[in-house]
């Protein structure tokens, strides 16, 4: 069996940074934002999220329990923030603040998140599948796939105009679905 422990830092966030792209990625990927979409969208990526934390495979159960604790660490963090300001005094607050500033109300970019999202995702199967049992590179890879595929099926859209019939993927995100396919080898 394969164990978190066994990578560097590094590459454990490598492992832990894939399925967050890969739902943005697939949030984004028909390029049509609405309020609603968002949240039908993620509600379908947090399922798969929580449905990995009780996964059969171990190693998809120990990396959906480690972003669980990564996101715990990450609000708290936030919120010792917000009650103690001057904790955040230093060159990385100030370059976190400054990064930030530069995203706000800045349209998210698609094709940039999609595209992050597919050489993450590869990146991350290549290495588990070169030093990890096959059997956890092959789940690991399945579910997040998955994620992509029930965000994707999440929220039906127009294709063409508006007189056009619903589809439960769009163009975009059959796309998406089909690169991130080729990154996990499926």
């Amino acid at each position: 069996m394969t164990n978190l422990s066994d990578f560097t830092d590094d590459e454990i966030d490598q492992i832990l940074d894939a399925p967050g792209a890969v739902l943005k990625g697939a949030t984004l990927a028909d390029g049509k934002p609405g309020g609603l979409r968002f949240l039908l969208e993620t509600a379908a990526g947090a399922k798969v999220f929580r449905e990995a934390q009780v996964h059969e495979n171990d190693f998809v159960r120990s990396v959906a329990v480690a972003l669980r604790e990564r996101i715990a660490e990450q609000s708290a963090a936030e919120e010792e923030a917000r009650r103690n300001p001057a904790s955040q005094v230093g060159v990385a607050a100030a370059a976190a603040a400054t990064q930030e500033a530069a995203t706000v109300g800045v349209r998210p970019d698609p094709e940039g998140a999609t595209a992050e999202a597919v050489e993450l995702t590869g990146a991350a199967v290549t290495l588990l599948r070169a030093r990890a049992d096959e059997k956890d590179a092959a789940a690991y890879a399945a579910w997040v796939y998955r994620i992509a595929e029930q965000v994707a099926e999440a929220a039906s859209t127009k294709e063409g105009g508006f007189f056009s019939r619903r589809v439960k993927v769009s163009a975009g995100e059959q796309d998406y679905l089909d690169r991130l396919a080729a990154a996990v080898g499926r």
